[in-house]
């Protein structure tokens, strides 16, 4: 190596695959496979509560160059919940690096209910993501997903004035797309989005056959959100709630909406 040249930094490529299926009447692991820095544990779940996957990043956050992908699934007339072990960091870039990649893929065949319900995606000063998560459920089956970023370490007082966040999700039903959405932030938090002074937004998304009654269930939680900025829609089928705020306020308004709409409280892990 020359003096000028720059060292190769290591960067990480995992990947987990975990499929439940229903066995002897109960639901059970059917598939797993799981390569660093991505594992999965399987505590033991809450009296009533369906089988728990719980999702690991053993490096301890993720940093441009890195690639991860994920798959979550149900198959028929399976219930499961799967969530993450703790808040995933994405730190800084390198100066003139690249960007981390997420691929999550969650799939709920016909008669099965799964809940994606990953604790939230801090985005550090400079960070540089790109994630991509794609939902597939059959007819007959049943989803509810979450997903929060947060923009700066709001703990710290960090401010997100420089960096990437491109955050894409798409929803199929039977293999056709029904509901897609992107949001992309680049440097300052785009005011003229709508953000104003937010660093933090929580995405909730339900999918079931018939989605009006969980909607109307949905929108009268939400009705009074304190706080933060709420909203629900339904479209084409797909329940999409969002909650707009400071990070801590947008967290502890998450947890209460999930847990009054699921009707019972999140994993354990959502409250170490």
């Amino acid at each position: 190596m020359t003096a000028t040249a720059r060292p190769r930094l290591q960067r990480a490529s995992g990947e987990s695959r975990v499929s439940f299926a229903v066995r002897d009447g109960k639901t059970r692991l059917a598939d797993l496979y799981q390569r660093d820095p991505c594992r999965v544990l399987f505590p033991e779940p809450e009296l009533g509560e369906p089988p728990q996957a719980v999702l690991v990043t053993t490096s301890g956050g993720v940093t441009d160059g890195d690639s991860l992908r994920m798959s979550i699934a149900g198959e028929a007339g399976a219930v499961a919940l799967a969530t993450t072990q703790a808040a995933e960091k994405i730190y800084r870039a390198a100066k003139g690096g690249g960007h981390c990649t997420m691929d999550i893929a969650v799939t709920v065949d016909e008669g099965a209910t799964l809940d994606w319900l990953p604790q939230e995606t801090i985005m550090f000063e400079g960070a540089r993501l790109k994630r991509r998560t794609v939902a597939d459920v059959a007819p007959g089956g049943s989803l509810l997903a979450c997903e929060m970023v947060v923009l700066g370490r709001a703990a710290s007082g960090e401010r997100f004035t420089g960096g990437l966040l491109l955050d894409a999700w798409s929803v199929c039903r039977a293999g056709k797309l029904a509901w897609t959405d992107a949001l992309r932030v680049e440097g300052e938090t785009p005011t003229g989005a709508g953000f104003g002074t937010a660093n933090a937004l929580a995405t909730m998304i339900g999918v079931w056959d018939e989605p009006q009654a969980s909607f109307e269930r949905a929108r009268a939680l939400l009705e009074d959100a304190g706080e933060v900025r709420a909203g629900v829609t339904l479209v084409n089928g797909v329940m999409v709630a969002r909650l707009l705020g400071e990070a801590t306020v947008v967290r502890r308004a998450a947890i209460g909406f999930l847990t009054a709409f699921r009707g019972r409280r999140l994993p354990r892990v959502w409250h170490v």
